[in-house]
């Protein structure tokens, strides 16, 4: 039987108050071996729960802006509205699939998410807070490269890509500051600016700043889903041993 990976789903940027999902990562991970569980935003935590219960992975995909308020940052023009439903739904989920040693990848704000909860921060706009920063929010199409990552040696990341960097694309306007404790970068930017990060005292759970979702067909964003089914696969196995 397929692993199942649990998807949150994201803010519509068409239909106001409504959640969709960005088709590519329903490719990228059925591509890899899986199937998906879509989940709603929700401050019920029972349905967060049960969800999870369902499943033996979690992806948190790209999206809006995390609440400042979460790691301490300012409301600044040009942001976007927060959407509380959202925060309170992807911490809950973080926090559990953590707790339980379930495989995580996050995708974007998924690895954004992923320091915020562990205490840290973010450049809220790139351009004005790094100078000298690439142009992370690059021109369509956006399943095209825009600059390149290094990826650290020794790292999860370097042993499934199998090499020391890659070409990536690139649409976001915030990134990561200050990782968090537990946190360790695996892969970065020419300007500095942190392209992946993990949590080594869990088997697989890690998160990019690119977009695999957008090539799911490249071989780095396979290598990279596969690694996630196969760790996911793991985990439903090793559950259903008890």
């Amino acid at each position: 039987m397929k692993p199942i990976v649990a998807l949150m789903m994201q803010y519509s940027e068409t239909v106001p108050g409504a959640f969709d999902i960005d088709p590519g990562y329903l490719r990228l991970v059925e591509f890899a071996g899986a199937n998906v569980l879509t989940v709603d935003p929700s401050d019920d935590d029972r349905y967060l729960a049960d969800m999870l219960d369902r499943a033996d992975g979690l992806l948190i995909p790209g999206g809006n802006d995390i609440n400042p308020d979460l790691y301490g940052g300012r409301h600044l023009p040009g942001m976007d509205e927060p959407v509380p439903l959202r925060d309170h739904a992807e911490a809950t989920l973080l926090r559990a699939a953590y707790e339980r040693h379930m495989p995580y990848l996050g995708v974007c704000r998924g690895l954004q998410m992923m320091c915020v909860l562990a205490g840290g921060n973010l450049y809220q706009q790139i351009a004005d807070d790094i100078p000298g920063a690439l142009d992370h929010w690059q021109k369509q199409p956006f399943d095209q490269p825009s600059h390149t990552v290094t990826v650290l040696p020794d790292t999860p990341l370097h042993g499934i890509l199998g090499c020391d960097g890659i070409m990536v694309n690139s649409v976001h306007h915030q990134a990561v500051h200050e990782p968090g404790e537990g946190v360790v970068v695996q892969a970065s930017a020419p300007d500095g600016v942190i392209e992946s990060a993990y949590r080594p005292d869990r088997e697989f759970f890690m998160a990019v700043q690119w977009h695999p979702e957008q090539t799911p067909d490249d071989e780095p964003s396979h290598r990279l889903a596969t690694a996630f089914v196969d760790a996911c696969r793991t985990y439903r196995r090793n559950r259903d041993r008890g």
